[in-house]
């Protein structure tokens, strides 16, 4: 087992970070239940991260931090029941592999696939698709460390898993998972540019019509780009080729992030060009997309520059109202914004602290890159989403301080009771955990 002393952790946008009084790599389990009673036992915090792709301070502690990128074999696979049991720290690119191979797929992903199992399940992370859910509903059991270093089992039939689905890492170490998967699948693709209000109006239709829909839209922008993805069958020949190495080096690393990086720094320092380039841009990514492929593959797209990142779900009822109050509110304010707006769909859940617990929602991500006007944009985009009935992503940024999240989440006080008495010490808390289950 590696352990670093006196470690400095940033996360990936560089937004937070601290210091742990001591950084552990574990490859076991039993390792795992020797730092977990070492902490209690010195009474130090104990935070488990990830790839470190959150935004919000979740992972941060001056304890004990726990990553598990050495402890991310695959347990077994039941082609049969399509299940797949590994251990909570693989990352989500090599489990996409490792299911691909045996035939099988996650029924949804996430634009990226650099974060941690674990870390993606406890933060909430989603997809897109009216029809499907948040990603942590894959979850049909698993293996947890609990603050007395005892290893527990949450099964599919334990009324307590959607606790533990997503708990924000508070109830204990997550050590496996075992997710429901699918047959692979492949997905076409047909997207296509539309003005702003023509999309909005289309909305219902859009969503009945596709099984994966999502909208970005660069402020300043009269048009938005609307991703529409739909299941197909695989054909042998049809799949899409893989592009040869030089094209998609140059669309991936040199356009998408140096280019792109390269534009937002030149917004930064004259603002007043942000609209001209976020038009510029809008004409090379706005464009009709024609293809099919894997689904991994369509899912996700290229790693984007660094940026700060807010999300909320609002009922998907509201999606159209919310986007022409955000771009008014911009306007009115004068704000420069030079980062995609992103627009997401999922079913409602029954996962106690899932952002889309109970509803249908519509995920709205207010993105920037650079921090000079991240405060103002953030203030503003969070005043509109709490007017929405607006629910903040637990991965991203959010003020704590707008949200009484007892009214927010009706099963909070079940949530508090479970990890009172799993964790009466509140060895797996932190700052912001405190701030949201008082």
């Amino acid at each position: 087992m590696k352990i670093i002393e006196d470690f400095c952790f940033r996360n990936w946008a560089a937004n937070e970070r601290c210091f742990p009084l001591k950084y552990f790599q574990p490859q076991t389990e039993q390792e795992i239940v020797s730092i977990v009673k070492e902490a209690a036992f010195q009474k130090k915090k104990i935070r488990v991260v990830g790839a470190g792709h959150s935004w919000s301070s979740l992972a941060c502690t001056d304890g004990y931090m726990v990553n598990l990128d050495n402890y991310c074999r695959i347990i077994y696979i039941n082609k049969e029941k399509r299940q797949i049991r590994v251990q909570a720290g693989i990352r989500l690119k090599r489990l996409n592999k490792v299911l691909d191979e045996n035939g099988l797929a996650l029924v949804n992903l996430g634009s990226i696939s650099e974060q941690s199992l674990a870390g993606v399940t406890a933060t909430g992370t989603h997809g897109t698709g009216i029809r499907f859910q948040i990603l942590s509903t894959a979850i049909i059991g698993m293996r947890v460390v609990n603050a007395d270093g005892e290893i527990i089992e949450i099964k599919e039939d334990n009324p307590l898993l959607d606790a533990y689905r997503l708990s924000l890492g508070v109830l204990g170490i997550i050590t496996e998972i075992t997710l429901q998967c699918t047959e692979a699948f492949s997905l076409r693709e047909d997207s296509v540019p539309m003005l702003f209000e023509t999309a909005l109006e289309k909305l219902p239709q859009l969503l009945q019509e596709n099984d994966h829909l999502k909208f970005w839209w660069f402020p300043h922008v009269r048009h938005l780009m609307v991703y529409r993805y739909n299941r197909a069958e695989r054909r042998t020949g049809e799949e899409e080729r893989e592009r040869n190495i030089m094209l998609k080096w140059t669309e991936d690393v040199l356009l998408s992030r140096y280019f792109f990086a390269f534009l937002l720094r030149a917004g930064n320092v004259f603002p007043s060009w942000i609209p001209f380039i976020n038009n510029f841009i809008g004409k090379i990514q706005l464009k009709k997309i024609k293809r099919v492929g894997k689904s991994n593959k369509i899912f996700n797209v290229p790693m984007p520059p660094k940026h700060r990142e807010s999300e909320y779900a609002i009922p998907v009822e509201r999606t159209a109202e919310a986007l022409h109050a955000l771009r008014g509110a911009i306007e009115k304010h004068r704000l420069k914004i030079n980062f995609v707006v992103e627009v997401r769909f999922v079913k409602g859940d029954p996962i106690w602290l899932s952002p889309a617990y109970g509803r249908d929602s519509c995920y709205i991500g207010g993105y920037l890159y650079g921090d000079k006007r991240w405060a103002s944009y953030l203030a503003l985009f969070e005043k509109l989403m709490v007017q929405f009935d607006g629910k903040p992503h637990w991965g991203k940024e959010f003020t704590p301080a707008l949200h009484d999240f007892e009214k927010m989440y009706e099963r909070l006080g079940d949530f508090r009771k479970l990890k009172n008495e799993a964790d009466s010490a509140n060895l797996f808390g932190n700052e912001l955990t405190g701030k949201i289950q008082q």
